[in-house]
């Protein structure tokens, strides 16, 4: 090798090591500063093990970063949701580049943390991959959120008695028990019934609710012939609908249709859906319909009401997701803001979706959930 081949092969090298060392400084600034942030992270190669673990990991896995060094990720951190089904980080870790799933639990042997789980791939120059995890500790929030609910089912449930007690003594007062009552004293008094009426119906959704975050609501298995049963509580509705102008429709799935639902909950759902349908319809009217879809059936109820702006449509289903400026507002309704949120934890909880579709105000909605399907009775 000629000396100016030689001189070029040298400097060749000096550059590749001030690159490497540049690499390798970069990378230790990187990991210093994950080491001092208030997340968990840690990073785990292609065969899964493990190669960057942060301060905060240390603390939520109970093991210093030297003995996670290279360990499999699994060693090391356990997640489950909050029902105990484990959550496989090495199967969703590569699955996308970017992914995130809150409501997870990390088992530590002092004490269990709620978790919201994030990962990101890398992709390295020299065609390697490494998957970036960060674990969110909510469990403070968790807490409070769940204290909060504690306090709010109590407090509706110790005011519920004495609202019900002033219900009685207005309708004692009203049917005259007391004495003739004038008839301006009874406009004074219908006022303040159906004002104890609607505090009696936001404590029982509250209640409902609280109850069903809790996961202390039971589901009966039914077996539920869909179209029939649809078609019994539409027919509750049409004289509404005829007393005020409108047509309810009703198309069914066109035979003999089964479903697995708990009865006096799909009841529930059905009369929250359909009322708000009929109520918000001025002109025009309602449709229901049936449809097969595989595995499972989708039941809509469409109206040519009020409608819904769509910004508005990913508020409905959410606690006290009252929509003043478009499809529900207070004056119209009187309601508790609670009813589409039961609705939507009632569905999920016999294994179905709900969702909500509108073009914009004045131009309808529809309204669909799904339940699974159900073997005909022999």
């Amino acid at each position: 090798m000629d000396p100016q081949t030689q001189s070029d092969v040298k400097n060749i090298a000096q550059e590749l090591y001030k690159k490497n060392l540049e690499l390798l400084e970069q990378r230790r600034k990187t990991e210093q500063l994950l080491y001092s942030v208030s997340e968990a992270v840690l990073a785990i190669n292609e065969e899964f093990k493990i190669t960057i673990f942060n301060k905060r990991a240390e603390e939520m896995a109970g093991m210093p970063a030297q003995d996670a060094y290279l360990k499999d990720i699994q060693e090391v951190v356990t997640l489950h949701d909050q029902s105990g089904f484990p959550f496989d980080i090495k199967s969703q870790c590569f699955l996308s580049k970017n992914l995130e799933v809150s409501g997870l639990v990390l088992k530590d042997r002092e004490k269990d943390y709620y978790i919201n789980y994030g990962s990101s791939i890398i992709d390295h120059q020299d065609g390697k991959r490494e998957c970036l995890i960060t674990l969110t500790d909510v469990t403070t929030e968790k807490m409070l959120e769940k204290t909060k609910d504690e306090f709010i089912s109590v407090a509706s449930h110790e005011l519920r008695t004495p609202m019900t007690i002033i219900k009685s003594y207005l309708w004692m007062v009203l049917a005259g028990k007391s004495g003739e009552v004038n008839p301006g004293m009874q406009i004074y008094l219908n006022k303040a019934m159906k004002a104890t009426e609607r505090m009696i119906s936001l404590i029982n959704d509250i209640l409902s609710a609280a109850k069903l975050e809790q996961d202390k609501v039971l589901f009966d298995s039914d077996i539920i012939e869909i179209d029939s049963y649809s078609m019994e509580i539409i027919s509750d509705f049409s004289i509404k609908a005829q007393e005020k102008g409108i047509y309810l429709n009703f198309e069914p799935s066109g035979s003999k249709s089964y479903v697995t639902a708990d009865s006096g909950k799909l009841r529930e759902i059905f009369v929250n859906l359909l009322g708000n349908a009929v109520k918000f319809t001025r002109q025009g009217g309602v449709t229901v319909r049936i449809k097969d879809e595989d595995s499972q059936f989708k039941i809509e109820i469409a109206d040519t009401g009020s409608g819904i702006e769509k910004g508005d449509i990913a508020r409905l289903f959410h606690k006290f997701g009252r929509l003043d400026s478009s499809y529900q507002t207070v004056a119209e309704s009187g309601g508790t803001g609670l009813g589409l949120y039961i609705v939507k934890l009632y569905i999920e909880g016999m294994g179905g979706k709900v969702g909500a579709e509108s073009e914009g105000k004045l131009k309808g909605s529809t309204f669909w959930f799904t339940l699974p399907k159900k073997q005909a009775k022999s």
